[in-house]
């Protein structure tokens, strides 16, 4: 007898988790980072600590909190869109091709969020940085996937597009113009807004997600399917 899959979230409870959790890192760095670059608090002096003491609560860190919630939540993004592909697969749907991209691409981006392959590109490519390349690459794509957006209209889509907007605008949009400053409290006060709106893009992704499986039912068991 072949197994057949069958998940069961809570939308709304996942979403509000998750939210809390964003909360609470994006809370965490802007007290540390305007305690340790705003010197009109005071707040270094008086309590005597160092950066490396609190750079674990620094989003703009790979080696933080803030970069691991943001590379599990891209990985879980990516497991439920490839569960809806899957899903849509067995019941002869074409439309998962559209989610298995869109699955391995948050899987990649997941990567990306510890690995830091566009940091390397950005490096290896002097004469210009990776959010210009990455603008033109978000355009083609959102091109590409308008026959995506156009079936799903428009609860899905718009939900999604959103996401996308929001995500894009922090990855791109506010680390292109942050500067590169990085002891500067401006610099490091636009990267909470950076990684939060990532974060609130990524966790609409999610939301969407399993807004659709809810919707559509394809967590469950089909009693016709084999």
């Amino acid at each position: 007898m072949k197994a057949t899959l069958s998940i069961h979230l809570d939308t709304k409870r996942i979403t509000l988790t998750l939210v809390a959790v964003m909360s609470v890192l994006l809370g965490a760095h802007l007290l540390a980072l305007q305690a340790n670059f705003n010197e009109a608090l005071g707040w270094k002096d008086a309590l005597g600590f160092e950066y490396w003491q609190i750079a674990i609560f620094d989003l703009d860190e790979e080696e933080s909190f803030g970069t691991w919630f943001s590379a599990v939540i891209l990985l879980f993004a990516s497991l439920l869109m490839i569960f809806v592909a899957r899903s849509l697969r067995s019941q002869a749907d074409n439309m998962y091709r559209w989610w298995l991209i869109l699955g391995l691409g948050f899987a990649l981006m997941s990567v990306d969020e510890i690995v830091g392959m566009h940091e390397l590109l950005n490096t290896l490519n002097e004469n210009s940085v990776w959010t210009v390349g990455a603008f033109y690459f978000v355009l083609v794509s959102g091109i590409g996937f308008l026959p995506f957006l156009w079936h799903y209209r428009w609860r899905s889509s718009g939900l999604f597009l959103a996401a996308g907007v929001i995500y894009v605008t922090g990855a791109v949009g506010i680390e292109h113009y942050s500067g590169t400053d990085l002891n500067s409290l401006r610099y490091n006060m636009l990267t909470g807004l950076e990684e939060g709106l990532e974060m609130a893009g990524i966790i609409l992704a999610i939301y969407t997600t399993l807004d659709f499986i809810n919707a559509t039912g394809i967590d469950k068991p089909h009693p016709d399917r084999p």
